[in-house]
């Protein structure tokens, strides 16, 4: 922990995920690229893995830019968790959070409708496979 910096935890939660795809799913017998795709509460994050970690020694976060080495995610869309409103004849989605509790509407818990909700009623969620609560 001595050489840990601020910096070192850049997407230290996707990069995770990055590792843990990339020890669990990637194939020594086959030369197909692995792709991550990690939808978390309120951002959408994807990854590619091909037989080594790929990095970039920039990036843009929040508006602002970082020069340190990363793996290489991209950010490309809202989560699960962010909240649709219905404004001017059309959806829109977030910044605001469903959080997790309630939760969206789909958790029975009385929340707010979100992108989840959304992905239910388009038929992208199969409930048979998710725990009955």
């Amino acid at each position: 922990m001595e050489k840990f910096c601020g910096s070192k935890a850049i997407l230290s939660g996707p990069a995770g995920g990055v590792v843990g795809y990339a020890l669990t799913t990637a194939s020594t017998h086959s030369n197909s690229p692995v792709i991550g795709f990690d939808m978390g509460g309120t951002s959408t994050d994807v990854s590619r893995y091909h037989g080594s970690y790929e990095h970039v020694f920039e990036a843009t976060i929040a508006g602002v830019t970082i020069q340190s080495p990363q793996l290489d995610i991209n950010t490309v869309a809202a989560g699960g968790g962010s909240r649709l409103f219905f404004r001017a004849g059309m959806f829109v989605v977030g910044p605001e959070s469903a959080g997790a509790h309630p939760g969206p509407v789909c958790y029975g818990k009385g929340g707010p409708l979100a992108v989840t909700d959304a992905n239910l009623v388009l038929g992208r969620l199969l409930p048979e496979y998710f725990p009955k609560i």
